[in-house]
């Protein structure tokens, strides 16, 4: 969350506003030291998390309705945003009629679910940092037997126990991030600091270029994001949705399909990464390529336009436009970037090297906004945001996970509504009982 907020909001905000960092990260760590303690004690902290809960019961509640009230049709998405909302107040919630036994279990099978992905994923993609992966995937194991074991501590604190370890990571990443935010220069990019070079399977994103500040008007041409699915640009064999979606597919020929991202900002900018030989990716070798290792580079190619690549392969089926960018950044980046065409299938892909480019274009893009830090926590689009690149980034990028990752960026710099709560639930209630009263009237006119 720390790092998509820091990119949205930019360098140069960081740089000037460095001292708001520390001091946020010295408030939640006293805030985690004071759960902590309270842990041992009479519980003085519940009303507070209880606060917390009735806050997500109402967001749970608005977001629910809304999903029904737009324009007689059910929102599933923002539906099941509403409930993963009352399913969290109920977590922190302080029940003692169940002695938060049902919280303390539904915490110890997600960090046993949870600590299982990251060990096996560390494993078959053994990434520059897979060791460590493999350790907080352990100790994740570790503390999932301890909740729900019930020793040697009573399960009746796993909930604040890790509400005040999640804020102590926050504080000290705030507390890292003022210290490094005073080290940025004029025309840097925010993607040079630590927290971002140590993202994901190789360190990429290291190149350092020219990152003038977000413009104040959008270019004349817009950039757009394409993405080929698994499905759509092959005809599958059998159908498995979740795999298909965000994996690969298999063709009647027993050739796994894994998609294609692509990014286009005008006429004279495409971002296409390809292995320069076809990868062979039938079912019986495809395990061993996925290992992010240098072994398994091959030499790359950049395709150059939209029009070559649909010649030579199909049109894709999903896009996500961005009409405001940083075009000069972008231009920049990209020149330094594509002196290198290295390609590996899992640790710089075209999938990575269109989030890369994305980064730069969109870093920045909420600079002016005032409180931009309060309107990003307060969107449940931004939490599903970091949830879908932290995945990413402890896994891989793939197709499936771009057309998520960029249809969610789009709706949290673009909300469709800046209004608060209270108001788009009446306006949502107004639409629904006019658009009732239109399907009543044919109805009495043929009674008459």
């Amino acid at each position: 969350m720390i790092k998509l907020i820091f990119l949205l909001t930019g360098a140069q905000v960081l740089r000037r506003r460095w001292y708001w960092l520390a001091i946020g990260g010295v408030i939640l760590l006293a805030f985690a030291l004071l759960i902590l303690y309270d842990i041992g004690s009479d519980g003085l902290l519940s009303v507070p998390l209880d606060t917390l809960a009735i806050l997500f019961i109402i967001e749970g509640v608005v977001q629910m309705v809304l999903a029904m009230t737009r324009e007689m049709l059910i929102d599933w998405l923002t539906l099941l945003k509403g409930v993963g909302f009352l399913f969290i107040a109920f977590l922190i919630f302080d029940i003692p009629e169940d002695n938060n036994d049902v919280s303390a279990l539904l915490f110890g099978i997600a960090f046993f679910l949870d600590g299982c992905f990251r060990i096996a994923a560390a494993l078959v993609l053994r990434g520059v940092r897979w060791q460590k992966h493999c350790f907080t995937g352990a100790i994740e194991l570790l503390l999932s037997v301890v909740i729900i074991s019930d020793w040697p501590f009573h399960h009746h604190i796993a909930v604040p126990l890790c509400f005040a370890l999640l804020l102590l990571s926050i504080a000290t990443s705030l507390l890292l991030m003022a210290r490094q935010a005073r080290l940025l220069t004029e025309e840097s990019s925010v993607t040079v600091l630590p927290l971002f070079q140590a993202a994901g399977l190789r360190r990429w994103h290291g190149s350092r270029y020219d990152h003038p500040s977000f413009p104040d008007l959008p270019p004349s041409q817009t950039l757009t994001v394409y993405v080929w699915t698994p499905v759509g640009s092959s005809v599958v064999r059998e159908r498995y949705r979740i795999i298909d979606r965000y994996i690969a597919a298999v063709d009647h020929n027993g050739v796994i399909s894994t998609g294609h991202a692509a990014l286009e900002a005008g006429d004279n900018l495409y971002v296409s990464h390809y292995p320069r030989d076809e990868i062979d990716r039938d079912s019986g070798n495809f395990r061993a390529v996925l290992r992010a290792g240098e072994h398994n580079d091959v030499a790359g190619r950049f395709l150059p336009s939209l029009a070559e690549e649909v010649a030579g392969w199909c049109r894709p089926d999903k896009q996500v436009i961005f009409p405001h960018y940083n075009l000069i950044a972008l231009q920049h980046y990209w020149q330094r970037y594509s002196a290198d065409s290295t390609y590996n299938l899992t640790a710089r892909n075209c999938s990575s090297t269109v989030v890369q480019a994305l980064d730069v274009a969109l870093e920045g893009i909420l600079a002016r906004q005032p409180y931009a830090g309060f309107r990003l926590l307060s969107d449940p689009n931004f939490w599903l945001l970091g949830v879908v690149r932290g995945r990413a980034e402890e896994m891989t990028w793939t197709p499936g996970l771009v057309l998520d990752y960029v249809s969610l960026l789009k709706r949290v710099i673009e909300p469709q509504s800046s209004q608060l709560w209270p108001i788009r639930l009446w306006q949502s209630l107004r639409l629904r009982y006019v658009l009732w009263q239109q399907k009543r009237v044919p109805s009495r006119s043929i009674i008459k």
